[in-house]
């Protein structure tokens, strides 16, 4: 009861207090960063490979198992998962948020280079 005692005593004080409270907003809102479209990176890596005339088990047999267990071990590595087409293997690296994706793609890379495919 006594905040209703105090408004009904002192109108301007509750008066002067909305109007800085109004302020307050409106000089914040102005300053506050919008973008309607962000720039959001999901932290993922895909790695192609073609080998055309294949059939999809033998991609998967000779190219998308050992791609993925190669970079499987990969730090920051949360999933991976493959697509096995016929002639066309895309495998898919999922990252934790925050990793640094330039050195993960290094890391990726370095793995790929290690691989003997055919």
């Amino acid at each position: 009861m006594r905040i209703v005692d105090f408004s009904i005593r002192r109108p301007v004080a509750i008066a002067m207090a909305f109007v800085a409270v109004v302020v307050f907003g409106v000089v914040s809102f102005t300053r506050l960063p919008l973008d309607l479209l962000p720039d959001v990176s999901f932290p993922t890596l895909t790695v192609q490979t073609q080998y055309p005339g294949v059939g999809p088990q033998e991609i998967e047999n000779l190219v998308s198992r050992p791609i993925e267990e190669a970079v499987s071990v990969v730090q920051g590595v949360q999933q991976v998962t493959s697509r096995s087409r016929p002639g066309r293997s895309d495998v898919t690296l999922t990252f934790r948020w925050g990793t640094d994706m330039d050195f993960a793609g290094l890391d990726v890379r370095e793995r790929l280079d290690l691989l003997n495919l055919p």
